[in-house]
């Protein structure tokens, strides 16, 4: 699905679909064309029309494309890792965003509906920043990583549930919902170490302060925010990994006190064991078989023996 939006040069937007944008090549103004859903041939000639290259119309078309930047003579490329739904606990769907930005013109494609991108289409500003693509941009991936950064916040309340909630009374199915988010927490990891890099290619592309001051404060505060993104996923996969070794330990622990006292068991009941085998053998001649009272002395003897190895563990401290 195409979405066009056309500001006029009395800045009156006006909504439609590719029609728009014969008028505004013969009238002028500016362009904002958000394509929607699978790329297919259509959209192949669409962009051709705006002069977009070959190369970057082809890492349009890959589903999967780290996050970039790229200046063409025309044109700026750009791919950023965006959202196309958002859940707790960071239940997240990641969606591929593609920007052609211009001078007078901004292209935004995405095969699924993308959270950004339906907030600035709802925006009363909106006339105003399609007047200006740069900023437009700017605006739709900071918005995006604010998303991601809510998230992120978010989730330290989580993360220290789930660590008292695994010192108290830690469970298999607490340690799946922590691995799931240290996987969860990787991937973003990862997307965030490219964006931070694409912020800071495009503060060596745009940030021109003869221009406008307002556009470098912009293209700062995004470098501020993937920077910051990158960190927080960091030390949160981190302090997920220390959970999961933390659960291991108490749980080897755990199972260390218990072989521990089975095997305090087991060295109290052998000598006990082998006394009653060897006086329970069928011969005939058995020195202590005729002593009187001998059953009472055998159990005073294996009773003491007891008692002193159990008090030899007491003093060692093994029980």
């Amino acid at each position: 699905m195409i979405h066009t939006h056309w500001v006029s040069d009395d800045h009156t937007l006006t909504r439609g679909d590719e029609t728009l944008i014969d008028h505004w090549r013969q009238q002028g103004g500016w362009l904002w064309l958000d394509i929607d859903g699978p790329f297919d041939d259509q959209t192949k000639s669409l962009l051709q029309s705006f002069d977009c290259h070959e190369l970057a119309i082809k890492d349009v078309q890959r589903d999967r494309h780290p996050p970039k930047v790229e200046w063409f003579q025309e044109h700026t490329f750009i791919i950023f890792r965006g959202l196309s739904n958002l859940g707790d606990n960071l239940q997240f769907t990641p969606l591929q965003l593609s920007l052609f930005v211009a001078k007078h013109y901004l292209i935004t494609i995405h095969s699924r509906p993308s959270l950004s991108i339906a907030q600035h289409q709802e925006r009363p500003d909106l006339a105003g920043l399609i007047t200006n693509p740069q900023r437009f941009s700017l605006s739709i991936l900071h918005y995006s990583a604010g998303l991601f950064l809510d998230t992120l916040l978010s989730f330290d309340a989580d993360l220290l549930r789930i660590e008292d909630e695994m010192l108290e009374h830690g469970n298999d199915q607490l340690l799946k919902d922590l691995i799931r988010c240290r996987s969860q927490l990787r991937k973003m990891q990862r997307n965030f170490n490219y964006h931070e890099s694409l912020a800071q290619e495009l503060i060596e592309l745009w940030d021109d302060p003869d221009e406008t001051i307002d556009l470098t404060h912009r293209l700062r505060d995004l470098y501020d925010r993937c920077e910051r993104l990158a960190s927080l996923s960091a030390q949160q996969y981190e302090i997920c990994g220390d959970l999961v070794d933390g659960y291991f330990s108490l749980s080897a622990h755990e199972l260390n006190n218990t072989m521990r006292i089975l095997t305090v068991v087991t060295a109290i009941f052998v000598p006990l064991g082998f006394l009653a085998g060897l006086y329970g053998m069928n011969f005939d001649h058995i020195p202590e078989l005729h002593i009187p009272n001998g059953y009472f002395i055998l159990l005073g003897v294996m009773a003491t023996l007891a008692s002193a190895m159990i008090a030899v563990f007491k003093i060692k401290r093994w029980f």
